[in-house]
C-alpha cells in the first residue's frame, strides 16, 4: 500500500499495488504549478487508488482545455487527478510516502527546461513527451 497527503494533511489518499516509473517534467506549466525546475510524476490505475480524506476540500483550476491542476482548498498542494478520458491517475511523485520502489526512469520537455536548471544525471531525455512503445 502506498499513501500520500498534502502538505497540511486534509488530503489523504492511498494506492493499492504499485505506480508506474517516476518522470520528471520540465515543461512551463509544470514548473509554474510547482514552483520547482521540474515535476516529478507518476500515475496509477484509477481502480486501484482512493481518497481517505479531504476530496470535499478539492479545489481545480483550467489553464486551458484539457490542462487542469487540482490542489488543496486549504493548503494548495497539488493533489492526485484521474486523466480525462483514461483509467490513469496523474500522481504527484514528491506528495507519496515511503520508499515507492522506484526511481527517476526519464526526463520529458527538456527542450523547454529552466535555463537555471542543469540535467546532470543519466536517464533519457525528450524534447517533448517519451515515445510510446510498442
Amino acid at each position: 500500500m502506498i499513501t500520500g497527503r498534502c502538505l497540511c494533511g486534509d488530503v489523504r489518499y492511498e494506492i493499492d499495488g504499485g505506480i508506474s516509473p517516476i518522470w520528471l517534467c520540465h515543461c512551463s506549466k509544470c514548473r509554474r504549478a510547482n514552483g520547482s525546475a521540474f515535476h516529478a510524476s507518476a500515475v496509477c490505475r484509477a481502480g486501484k487508488f482512493r481518497f481517505t480524506s479531504g476530496e470535499d476540500g478539492i479545489r481545480e483550476y483550467e489553464d486551458t482545455p484539457g490542462y487542469v491542476t487540482r490542489f488543496c482548498g486549504r493548503c494548495g498542494s497539488p493533489v492526485p487527478q484521474q486523466l480525462r478520458g483514461t483509467e490513469m491517475v496523474f500522481l504527484h511523485a514528491g506528495a507519496l510516502e515511503g520508499d515507492l520502489q522506484r526511481r527517476v526512469d526519464h526526463h520529458i520537455f527538456t527542450g523547454s527546461k529552466a535555463a537555471w536548471f542543469d540535467i546532470t544525471d543519466a536517464t533519457p531525455q525528450f524534447e517533448e513527451h517519451k515515445p510510446r512503445e510498442e
